[in-house]
């Protein structure tokens, strides 16, 4: 039970003991550069999500509060077709990146943080020489024919499941685990395999939850790799993912059809597309939160 005099002795204390000029100035410049930090945030999406909601003939009204406040340009959007196959590409090439490029990266990691494993300067050299360069686009584009997947969603999908940073914090989670845990565990006969499946895995949450979510919001968000590997030409829309589906609608051209809806209301259903795309990510992020906060001060205390 507290002690009330012991309290009142606390807060007399901190009184007396006061913070230094110079740690009240730098906390108040930090706070400033924190405000204006989440205004170049903020004021962009207000931006954004106004359009969304104007009407076109009243863009040049429009700054943070719709003009002409209308629903018209997120239905066009969802009545397209091509949005929910790109959409749907999106779901298929972010669950697969996201469950194996994990999968795969912990694995590596899992054995290079055992400090007597064999060879691990040597093997953490070459993983760290694939994360700083890369072969090139024309090798890549070469090797990707001659597996017969260039111009499809599987080209995405396996380079991206190479994610050396991932693997780096992994490493550094495993090194971190109670060696006790893991010494009980082998003196019961238990094999690496399980070791890594039943007592590893369930005491990386934190390190999971986070590296998934970089995964997944990485993915969902890159249209650079299914720009280059897949194209933006007709026959190949089948095999747009989202990003890939926006980028797109950012390069089409208004003088083509002044007449149309979409060349009439383009900034709107652009800012309506770019606005749906982000749901999912929204939608998500509350579900990990918690993971991805202890997740983030991995090795900190090493």
């Amino acid at each position: 039970m507290n002690n009330p005099f012991i309290t009142v002795k606390k807060r007399h204390l901190r009184k007396l003991i006061k913070k230094p000029t110079s740690d009240r100035v730098l906390n108040g410049i930090n706070l400033i550069l924190l405000a204006l930090f989440c205004l170049l945030v903020i004021i962009p999406l207000l931006n954004l999500l106004s359009f969304a909601f104007s009407t076109g003939s009243r863009n040049s009204e429009v700054t943070f509060l719709p003009k002409g406040f209308t629903f018209d340009m997120f239905n066009y959007v969802i009545h397209d077709s091509a949005f929910w196959r790109s959409l749907g590409n999106s779901v298929i090439i972010t669950v697969f990146v996201t469950i194996f490029s994990n999968l795969f990266m912990a694995m590596a990691a899992y054995p290079l943080s055992k400090p007597d494993f064999p060879f691990k300067r040597t093997i953490m050299v070459f993983f760290i020489i694939t994360m700083l360069f890369s072969a090139g686009i024309v090798p890549t584009v070469l090797l990707l024919r001659a597996l017969g997947i260039y111009g499809t969603i599987w080209s995405v999908m396996l380079l991206s499941i190479n994610n050396v940073y991932n693997m780096l914090l992994y490493k550094s989670f495993f090194e971190g685990l109670p060696k006790e845990t893991l010494e009980a565990a082998e003196v019961d006969g238990v094999s690496n395999l399980q070791m890594f499946l039943r007592i590893v895995l369930p005491m990386s949450l934190p390190v999971f939850a986070s590296c998934a979510f970089f995964s997944i919001v990485g993915t969902w968000n890159s249209y650079s790799g299914a720009l280059m590997f897949i194209g933006t030409t007709s026959d190949k829309e089948a095999y747009w993912p989202l990003a890939l589906y926006i980028y797109n609608l950012l390069q089409v051209d208004p003088s083509s059809d002044p007449t149309s809806f979409l060349n009439m209301n383009l900034t709107n259903v652009q800012s309506a597309s770019i606005v749906i795309s982000v749901i999912p990510i929204l939608v998500i992020y509350p579900f990990v939160i918690r993971y991805i906060k202890s997740g983030i001060t991995l090795g900190s205390e090493k």
